[in-house]
């Protein structure tokens, strides 16, 4: 399951950041394969997810590629 298919509310681990880019961008901010997160909101083409240290903003293309694991 990728991100864009979660919905808010959703409390999610990350499996697998599919792009490299992607994963040394997420892993600057703190976030890496195995963390817990939780989808706040989805709207206008973004999608606001929470970790346990920030809030990130993601574009749909960029939360097709990483895959999840909704708990």
């Amino acid at each position: 399951m990728t991100l864009l298919q979660a919905k808010a509310g959703d409390k999610f681990r990350i499996k697998e950041i599919k792009e490299k880019k992607l994963n040394m961008r997420l892993l600057s901010l703190g976030v890496c394969n195995g963390d817990s997160c939780f989808m706040e909101n989805a709207a206008n083409g973004n999608i606001l997810m929470k970790t346990t240290e920030t809030k990130i903003v993601l574009s749909n293309n960029l939360a097709q590629k990483i895959e999840i694991e909704v708990v």
